[in-house]
């Protein structure tokens, strides 16, 4: 695990690059993950935090799985830019509707059942199944093979997260896509990321892909008990759950000569 003090620095640095932007997740990076989704928030000092960088970057934006609405009420700051849905855009929008998995979620529902401590998260084009309130621990497995025959007829994919599965319609675009589109219609030279998940390893290899060609970027991963392995190996540096993530984004929200007082 890095020192908070490096990855604040490091950021810093990043952003330094004008113009800049800090890009974020929200569930597990903004927000706790807690046992039902719908009950998650986002702490006052985040939101604080994340209002004082609006005037000192040229984008704060958050892109998320949760639907847009979602978002913009967890987090609450009309000021920052949301993409929701796995960045789902007007072209996009033209292939995928919302109507496109309801088969799938009339039998995904009778499947599951027998499995009462599985809760069935709307998303709009998608939808999740959380098993973290199951105590069988082959509560994973069971869904995969319940619901994987189901996706193949539909014409979805699997999407695996922190105690969760997610359907969604195989032409969704990835995260990456929606961070990739806003850097570039922002023009954007240095970029910070912050995500926790399986969902955000795209963007932390997009991150390594920039610094490649020679732009300043940054992928944080945010990390717990639970975080997958795929997430440490992509990341360019790591944070200690929410807490640390407060930390980072209120120092950098903060004048240089006085940051040395948050850390």
């Amino acid at each position: 695990m890095n020192d908070l003090r490096a990855a604040v620095e490091a950021a810093a640095d990043v952003l330094a690059f004008a113009p800049a932007a800090l890009v974020t997740d929200v569930d597990g990076t903004l927000s706790r993950i807690v046992s039902r989704p719908e009950n998650a928030t986002v702490d006052e000092e985040i939101r604080a935090s994340l209002r004082a960088l609006v005037g000192r970057v040229a984008l704060v934006a958050v892109v998320t799985g949760r639907e847009e609405s979602v978002a913009r009420s967890m987090v609450g700051l009309p000021e920052l830019t949301y993409v929701g849905n796995y960045a789902l855009d007007t072209e996009s929008a033209e292939v995928v509707d919302e109507g496109d998995l309801n088969a799938a979620r009339v039998l995904v529902r009778t499947l599951l059942q027998p499995f009462p401590c599985v809760e069935i998260e709307e998303k709009g084009v998608s939808f999740a199944l959380h098993y973290r309130n199951c105590i069988d621990v082959t509560m994973r497995e069971r869904i995969l093979t319940l619901v994987s025959p189901v996706a193949a007829a539909a014409g979805a994919k699997l999407l695996e997260g922190k105690q969760v599965v997610e359907l969604v319609p195989v032409r969704l675009p990835e995260k990456s896509t929606a961070v990739a589109r806003l850097l570039r219609e922002r023009e954007i030279q240095g970029v910070v990321y912050l995500g926790d998940d399986l969902g955000d390893v795209p963007v932390f290899q997009q991150m390594a892909r920039r610094r490649a060609q020679g732009l300043p970027s940054l992928g944080l991963a945010v990390v717990d008990e639970e975080t997958h392995a795929a997430v440490l190996e992509s990341a360019d540096m790591l944070l200690k759950g929410v807490d640390e993530v407060q930390t980072l984004l209120t120092a950098l929200g903060t004048p240089a000569d006085l940051r040395s007082k948050v850390l």
